[in-house]
């Protein structure tokens, strides 16, 4: 299964951006503020113009209840219009699927259970902390069980037990194969959580492999405009600036 765009251009934001993204895998997209990865991220979910398939299918050419059973995105700042209790907030992401209630309850049930909420399941929105509100708003993304999640900076609003557990949770979704994109801005997440790294700068991808590979101490004082360093061993590393 892949996610893949060609030679994507959005005026002022991205360009020539060519990419074929892999089910199975956590990728992280990385980059400075304004470097494009929020419209790339919109993009691959469907909700820019532009040349994105979904396994060689244009994503513009497929019924949008295909769309949003396949594609779960998670925007950086989401919003709630209604106060709704965090399990009915979760119940939204079966919304595409025409399954038995059973199945949905089982759905939501897991979506909860995966991200420590459900202590919290009758309480509304409004109450919740930042922290548990993100956590809320991606459990509606997992509840809807879907092959690809696109999610824009998940971990932002998390204390540090709730980001490594929900790390290990997107690690354990790709090894059952589904495809989990991230935008991060935190380079050690990236470097000890992600499959791949895919960086921009200025709308541009300019480095694109392994972290091991990609985020070298050359490449971070380019794009970054920071001297630093890699301290630790393999999947445990810091960077030190």
């Amino acid at each position: 299964m892949t996610l893949a765009t060609e030679n994507l251009a959005v005026p002022g934001r991205l360009h020539g951006v060519s990419l074929s993204l892999r089910a199975g895998e956590v990728t992280a997209i990385l980059g400075p503020n304004g470097a494009g990865k929020s419209t790339l991220l919109s993009a691959l979910a469907g909700l820019l113009p532009g040349p994105v398939s979904l396994d060689g299918n244009l994503l513009g050419q497929l019924p949008a209840s295909v769309r949003a059973q396949t594609i779960g995105y998670l925007p950086q700042s989401g919003e709630v219009a209604w106060n709704l209790s965090v399990e009915s907030l979760a119940a939204l992401g079966r919304l595409p699927h025409r399954t038995a209630p059973a199945q949905d309850a089982q759905a939501i049930d897991a979506a909860l259970a995966a991200l420590d909420l459900d202590d919290l399941r009758h309480r509304p929105v409004a109450e919740l902390s930042g922290g548990e509100r993100a956590r809320a708003l991606l459990a509606r993304v997992l509840a809807g069980t879907p092959r690809w999640i696109l999610a824009d900076e998940p971990l932002a609003s998390l204390d540090l037990a709730h980001q490594q557990a929900l790390l290990h949770r997107f690690r354990a979704l790709a090894q059952r194969g589904q495809g989990i994109v991230l935008v991060l801005h935190d380079l050690a997440q990236a470097m000890n959580h992600a499959d791949r790294v895919i960086v921009l700068d200025r709308g541009f991808v300019v480095a694109d492999g392994l972290p091991d590979d990609v985020l070298d101490p050359v490449l971070i004082e380019q794009v970054w405009g920071l001297q630093a360093q890699w301290l630790g061993e393999p999947g445990h590393r810091a960077l030190a600036c």
